[in-house]
């Protein structure tokens, strides 16, 4: 069965620009960066495909024996990482873009392979979802837990989207209304998330009062995270303009009547914009919960600041400055990425590219505009990567960041790639190794970037694909794209020695920064764009 092509116009929007002239060393393997993402994500592990978990590590150190090989500098270690649907989503959707384009670009129809593998991962997704119970219904009913395992599960809002985008396109590529069915699933159990009082009535619990403890109706926002206890974070963030551009999609889609997914979408894109107006990347809403273990709003701890004020705020700060500006924090990029991006979707799917431009290009030149610091690690017995190099880096646009080739300090973040490593506006004594933000940031922001600065986006794609494949695809990279080894502890006791504390060397090879830089890559040039 297949979809109208209304449908695939809407899964697959492209921007088309040009195939980038390659800067420095072209890479002796021709196969297309694309094509090596699939092969990896494909790739098995101990029984498990590599884009079925979230990472593989390559670890070694003073003492650390696995198997009965010790694990060096020259030759690490391979460990398997955890499983994770949020990275399973986003290889689901890479692969079933990847296999519907190429089979278009090859005039032919997806072959049984190719939906099979599709058909594989999605069923992989659904061991996460929470199947509904009309006996006790619950507010997680349908959504996908971010991980499994014997205790407390958690469904967050921006996760979930993201598995829903990859059943959709799941969808478009077999044909198969199941995965249709619980995409729509996801859309019911956002709707939840944006309005949860009717599931904590009962208790008495009012997700949302104002100043004076009074309730009052939610602003909008899709609340970041409930676990399996029915425990309702209190939190709503700008990454989940990703359930936005999704619910918007869903609309399209399933075209109800009442066009309740695009209602929604268009409630929370106003709510969430205004954050991203005010730079900032998450909001916090005071509540009245009883204290009992279970069925309550809780503060959200992740955030270090239990704010509860219904105010915007960057992360580990409640501040604000007398003049009623947002104080202190600190703004982390992938947030702020997956926020621009999806509002430049939300656009493109209602109003066309050019409104989609215009929606993000004074808040992309406003982040991009903002100084970073790189903190390098503070204790770093093993010489992973070199720790004496810290503090503030070039910001995005000064002149000596501007040429064809990466210039100024090599520590600086590289322009090419994304638009800031970490942004840390406050404190800079956490440490934060922040190529992995580059790296992502790339995949995240492509689409963009080809559009709004498109010379940057073809040299950054130039610098992944000309480098040696085996480093190009780690997470974790230096500007040289070099393999970089972090410092790390053995807290998961790798060689079951009992020894937690033992220091040791982590090199990681990502699902999520090889999946999303696949799907950038594929909707800013398009696999004819790759060949």
């Amino acid at each position: 069965m297949r979809r109208p092509a209304l449908l695939a116009a809407v899964l697959l929007l492209t921007t088309a620009v040009a195939v980038p002239t390659q800067v420095g060393p072209a890479h002796a393997d021709p196969t297309p960066l694309v094509d090596t993402y699939k092969d990896w994500l494909l790739q098995t592990h101990d029984g498990v495909r590599n884009g079925l978990r979230r990472d593989v590590e390559y670890v070694y150190g003073d003492t650390l024996v696995i198997g009965g090989v010790a694990c060096t500098k020259a030759a690490p270690c391979v460990v398997g990482g955890p499983t994770q649907s949020t990275a399973a989503c986003k290889a689901l959707r890479f692969l079933a873009g990847y296999f519907e384009q190429r089979a278009a670009y090859e005039s032919r129809s997806l072959s049984s392979v190719e939906t099979g593998i599709v058909d594989e991962f999605a069923t992989a997704v659904l061991a996460y979802r929470s199947p509904p119970n009309p006996v006790a219904p619950k507010i997680f009913d349908n959504a996908v837990a971010s991980a499994l395992g014997t205790g407390t599960r958690y469904y967050t809002s921006f996760g979930n989207a993201a598995c829903g985008e990859a059943l959709l396109a799941a969808y478009e590529a077999t044909g198969d209304p199941d995965h249709l069915a619980t995409a729509t699933g996801i859309g019911e159990f956002l709707l939840r998330m944006q309005d949860p009082r009717d599931y904590y009535a009962a208790y008495g619990a009012h997700p949302f009062v104002d100043a004076g403890g009074t309730p009052t109706a939610p602003p909008g926002g899709y609340v970041d995270q409930i676990s399996s206890s029915s425990n309702l974070y209190s939190t709503i963030s700008t990454w989940n303009l990703t359930a936005v551009a999704f619910m918007q999609r869903l609309d399209t889609v399933v075209a109800p009547p009442d066009d309740r997914y695009a209602d929604s979408a268009a409630l929370a894109e106003q709510f969430l914009h205004n954050g991203l107006d005010l730079g900032a990347d998450w909001y916090t809403f005071k509540f009245d919960s009883p204290v009992t273990a279970q069925n309550r709003i809780v503060a959200q701890s992740a955030y270090s600041a239990n704010c509860q004020d219904n105010r915007w705020h960057r992360k580990g700060s409640c501040a604000y400055t007398g003049t009623g500006e947002i104080a202190a924090g600190t703004l982390g990029t992938d947030m702020i990425e997956y926020g621009l991006a999806a509002l430049y979707d939300y656009e493109r799917q209602r109003a066309g590219t050019s409104a989609a431009t215009a929606a993000v290009a004074d808040l992309y030149e406003q982040y991009s505009s903002l100084p970073g610091f790189h903190t390098a690690s503070a204790n770093d017995p093993l010489d992973c990567v070199d720790d004496t190099r810290a503090g503030a880096v070039d910001p995005y646009y000064p002149p000596d960041n501007q040429g064809t080739t990466p210039s100024g300090d090599v520590w600086d973040y590289d322009p090419h790639l994304s638009f800031g490593g970490f942004f840390r506006l406050g404190d800079t004594t956490d440490n934060a190794e922040a190529k992995y933000y580059d790296i992502v940031g790339f995949g995240i922001l492509a689409e963009i970037r080809a559009d709004l600065v498109p010379a940057k986006f073809a040299h950054g794609y130039a610098r992944l694909d000309a480098a040696g494949r085996q480093d190009a695809l780690f997470a974790l990279l230096d500007r040289s794209l070099a393999r970089m080894y972090l410092p790390g502890r053995d807290g998961a006791d790798l060689d079951a020695d009992g020894d937690l504390a033992e220091q040791i060397c982590k090199g990681t090879r990502g699902t999520l920064p090889n999946a999303v830089n696949g799907l950038g890559i594929l909707a800013a040039l398009g696999y004819a764009g790759t060949r």
